[in-house]
């Protein structure tokens, strides 16, 4: 079972990302991120196998050494295929991809079968908004989405662990606080 690692938004300033969320599903779109619950998240990492145990200590020290930071998000994006995915992306700063580095740098004894997608220098940072929909409401979800108000400023909350198939969330760690 794949597991993310994940850099869940804060709560309060992803309200616009969640009433698109919300409107994509009550549209019946894309319901997937809605049904699942699925927090504003910018994933950072993903691998097809993961020693948790190892890991959450791993994750939780680094979650505590992040500074407080802001996202950027600029602009929506696309990733299209026959399952495309519709996001906003984060103008990348150079505090995001000492993160992302940092991230598989610490875990890279115990995270194994990284996805090639989500490694330094092929990674491309994004929230999604619209996953798991048929391409042929596609043009529907971009006309939900493109009501989102950007730029969007908000800052990075906490650092997590996600279990997917089935979706589980295992751990979260604020950042830039002592986890105990």
């Amino acid at each position: 079972m794949p597991y993310a690692v994940v850099l869940y938004l804060d709560p309060k300033k992803s309200k616009p990302i969640l009433q698109v969320i919300h409107e994509l599903a009550q549209e019946n779109i894309a319901p997937y991120m809605q049904v699942y619950h699925l927090q504003p998240h910018v994933t950072l990492a993903i691998y097809e196998d993961l020693d948790c145990q190892t890991c959450e200590s791993k994750i939780s020290g680094l979650a505590g050494k992040i500074r407080g930071f802001d996202l950027n998000f600029s602009f929506l994006g696309i990733f299209h295929s026959a399952n495309p995915v519709v996001f906003i992306g984060p103008t990348t700063s150079e505090e995001l991809l000492d993160i992302h580095t940092q991230l598989h740098w610490t875990l890279k004894d115990d995270a194994h079968q990284p996805w090639e997608l989500y490694k330094p220098g092929q990674w491309v940072p994004h929230c999604s908004l619209a996953v798991e929909f048929p391409a042929t409401k596609l043009q529907e979800a971009v006309h939900v989405c493109l009501k989102l108000p950007l730029p969007l400023l908000i800052p990075a909350a906490s650092l997590g662990v996600v279990q997917f198939e089935p979706l589980q969330p295992l751990y979260n760690y604020k950042i830039g606080k002592p986890n105990t």
